[in-house]
């Protein structure tokens, strides 16, 4: 019963400091983040796994009491190429896209906090295969795709304008798909 009790006034005193140190309603939020991807291929070709580098440029906006609608811009910043002895070179580059998405957060103290997101990501990839014994350069095949997003974060205010941020974040895989991705993000984020 003891025991009941304490886990209920934890839980309490927890929501109550949540609901002190969170935004505010109304507050807008802008950054810039950059996201080493991680892309590995399930085919069976087997190529390995790519790491392209991502800039983005996003706005939130805390629409209720811990809750953020996001909006992400983003463009690849470098490649990934990869030797496979049976195909040569391949190369895959992010080419750009945007993201929407939801971010549940709660603050641990005045300068830590916690965050998740739930979204939807649109983009532009390019995949480019080299045939090294034939020595022809291949044309590169340009997709795009659709993922739900997903992923945990922590905050850090560096006062009451500036903050850094960083993410651990995936992909859900669709059924016609053939790779797996995630990323970890680092940015810095402004109040406005």
């Amino acid at each position: 019963m003891a025991n009941d009790l304490r886990v209920v006034l934890l839980t309490l005193l927890s929501i109550s400091a949540g609901d002190l140190l969170a935004q505010n309603v109304g507050d807008i939020f802008g950054g810039i983040t950059y996201s080493q991807i991680s892309i590995k291929d399930e085919s069976s070709k087997n190529l390995g796994t790519f790491k392209p580098g991502v800039v983005g440029l996003g706005l939130a906006y805390v629409v209720i009491e811990n809750l953020a609608l996001e909006a992400n811009v983003f463009d690849g910043t470098s490649d990934s190429s990869l030797l496979n002895s049976r195909l040569g070179t391949v190369t895959v580059e992010v080419k750009n896209g945007y993201s929407l998405g939801l971010r549940p957060f709660i603050a641990f103290n005045e300068s830590w906090g916690g965050y998740a997101k739930l979204g939807r990501q649109y983009g532009k990839q390019s995949i480019q295969p080299t045939i090294i014994n034939r020595a022809i350069v291949q044309k590169p095949t340009d997709s795009t795709y659709a993922h739900t997003v997903y992923g945990l974060g922590v905050s850090y205010n560096i006062d009451h304008k500036w903050g850094l941020s960083t993410e651990v974040s995936r992909s859900k895989k669709i059924d016609s798909e053939q790779s797996k991705s995630s990323a970890i993000s680092m940015g810095i984020r402004y109040k406005f």
